[in-house]
């Protein structure tokens, strides 16, 4: 998905919620800072998308804060507690 389709509204929540699904996998893949904030905006995009369900938008609106610890200083560390 590109930046431009999270701005305009166009894509469906699904499509955002598998957008969001695929960046975490890619921060899986390669934990660093840049692609957990990835990971939150596109969390960001589905907490405040209207038409996704609201236990979507709760989830996606309290993990915000989570993957934060996962945008600065050492991954190594965190992965370690």
């Amino acid at each position: 998905m590109s930046p431009e389709h999270l701005h305009t509204g166009e894509a469906s929540p699904s499509t955002l919620a598998a957008a969001t699904l695929f960046v975490m996998t890619r921060f899986a893949e390669r934990p660093c800072p840049e692609v957990a904030q990835m990971v939150i905006r596109h969390l960001e995009v589905v907490a405040d998308d209207e038409r996704a369900d609201p236990l979507m938008r709760e989830v996606c609106g309290a993990l915000i804060n989570r993957w934060t610890l996962h945008t600065v200083g050492d991954l190594a560390v965190r992965a370690a507690h």
